[in-house]
């Protein structure tokens, strides 16, 4: 999976990113490990990866890593900002 490249424009400002679908009209905007994560799919991925990133990246526990970006990236899919 990794960020659906058409209607979608993003801008970092400071330590956020400002995500605008221009398909659907809608404005997220992410910070602290949902950034990371918005990061690491603008290329192929996986959620055991990403999760690992948090892991690495936060010192997390490997549980709850998984269970954050499984709900991150289901919030993606609802959206249908994701490419599979």
């Amino acid at each position: 999976m990794q960020l659906r490249e058409s209607g979608l424009t993003w801008q970092t400002v400071g330590d956020e990113i400002v995500v605008l679908d221009l398909d659907g009209s809608v404005y997220l905007k992410l910070n602290g490990s949902a950034r990371l994560l918005w990061d690491r799919l603008g290329a192929p991925t996986d959620e055991a990866s990403l999760a690992a990133e948090l892991v690495e990246r936060y010192g997390v526990d490997a549980d709850r890593a998984a269970a954050d970006t499984a709900a991150f990236v289901a919030e993606l899919r609802r959206r249908s900002l994701l490419d599979e």
